[in-house]
């Protein structure tokens, strides 16, 4: 298993689009992972609060994290997401899980929280499981 997981991560650490918007991944494991982004003046909207493709680019890095971590690769097919509250600074950590998995499908949750532990966003998330990785 340390092994599936040390590739997970090597996979993730190529997700380019996740770098660009400084997202880090904290930890991964077995249908869970958490990730973390610090807010910073390229995530704001015209109104100066968190532009809601950012919130979503986090919570989909800590839903691929998860949903990859059992050694196949998964792909979204449905995700959706519900924006609680703007803010205009700070860390944001998304906390990823498994709610259930089948052989090719699987359901996650992911929750956005700030540093207080307030929720800013709860996404939810269908993967597509595919060949091994």
């Amino acid at each position: 298993m340390e092994h599936r997981i040390k590739k997970l991560e090597a996979i993730l650490l190529n997700d380019r689009f996740a770098a660009h918007n400084e997202i880090r991944l904290v930890s991964v494991s077995v249908g869970e992972a958490v990730a973390e982004m610090l807010v910073s003046e390229k995530h704001l909207n015209g109104v100066d609060i968190i532009q809601g493709g950012a919130l979503f680019t986090l919570a989909d890095f800590a839903f691929a994290a998860a949903s990859n971590s059992h050694g196949r690769i998964a792909v979204a097919s449905n995700a959706s997401i519900t924006f609680f509250k703007g803010i205009s600074s700070g860390k944001l950590t998304a906390h990823a899980r498994e709610l259930n998995s089948g052989r090719t499908i699987a359901h996650y949750q992911v929750d956005i929280e700030d540093e207080e532990g307030n929720k800013i966003a709860l996404f939810n998330g269908t993967a597509f499981r595919k060949g091994d990785y």
